[in-house]
């Protein structure tokens, strides 16, 4: 089992385009502005991106993206504290605010996580979200964006209940939402294929990293082809479903920082995109 990049990992090379269904996220490189962000994706010839809103919230940083001519695959954000109905409007308030940030950058999709359930049990929490979203969700869809979310890992209670991509279809089949597939989280999971056919257009966004064991930190993403998630399979998966939106390069943790964002991004860039022309994609 491969334990990490090559040894010519760093070297630069004349990257052809990125495939078209690629979107490179910005948590990729987590710590970089938003500038040298868009010198990355024009230096490997990326044309779409998912953006955390953090990367966002300099004054200028709308008109950098629209003037690189970047296609937003979404913009993201953390979700509503559905323990505590106190929080909800403000939590909504910056919910409506993110989606103006959206529909300004031309994004149909505004993705979150399903935020901290507290002392609520899980059908509890479910209807307190549906709840919660509600107006967001609205407000969304009056913009031709959809409001997606995303599941977490069992680990991160503090951003998430929803720990698996059958229960966020099953959610965002109630409630009239979006769902954003982590395979990374999700590639192991009973049934994944029944699952995706069931889930249909819910799936508006799929994400993409791979996993090299025996990890023991959260997050601890790799470079596509480094370690033992079947990248190749799920893409064919969701493309036999009918998927037909960007497969969005999300990596991070350790493995990146120590490699570097450019040298990980420019590995993560090519092995995506040979997998996606091999699927047909």
């Amino acid at each position: 089992m491969p334990q990490g990049p090559p040894a010519t990992a760093g070297a630069r090379t004349s990257p052809t385009p990125a495939h078209p269904r690629l979107a490179l996220h910005s948590l990729s490189t987590a710590s970089w502005p938003i500038e040298r962000d868009l010198e990355l994706y024009a230096e490997l010839g990326v044309g779409r991106a998912a953006l955390f809103v953090d990367k966002l919230v300099d004054v200028d940083a709308v008109e950098l993206v629209r003037d690189a001519g970047i296609e937003v695959s979404q913009v993201c954000c953390p979700g509503v504290t559905i323990s505590d109905p106190a929080r909800w409007t403000g939590d909504r308030s910056r919910l409506l605010d993110v989606l103006d940030v959206a529909v300004a950058l031309g994004a149909t999709c505004l993705g979150t996580t399903t935020g901290p359930s507290g002392a609520l049990d899980w059908d509890e929490a479910a209807g307190a979200l549906g709840s919660a979203l509600a107006p967001v969700a609205e407000a969304a869809a009056g913009h031709d964006v959809v409001l997606a979310i995303e599941q977490t890992l069992p680990v991160r209670v503090e951003i998430g209940f929803v720990h698996s991509l059958r229960d966020s279809v099953e959610l965002a089949e109630r409630f009239g939402l979006g769902v954003i597939m982590e395979s990374n989280y999700c590639f192991k999971e009973r049934a994944l294929a029944a699952t995706v056919r069931a889930a249909g257009a819910r799936i508006t966004r799929v994400q993409v990293s791979d996993l090299v064991p025996p990890s023991t930190v959260v997050p601890d993403r790799a470079v596509p082809g480094d370690g033992v998630v079947p990248l190749a399979s799920l893409v064919r998966l969701v493309l036999d479903a009918g998927y037909t939106g960007p497969f969005e390069l999300e990596m991070l943790g350790p493995r990146i920082e120590a490699e570097g964002y450019e040298s990980a991004c420019r590995r993560g860039v090519a092995a995506l995109s040979e997998i996606l022309t091999d699927a047909g994609a």
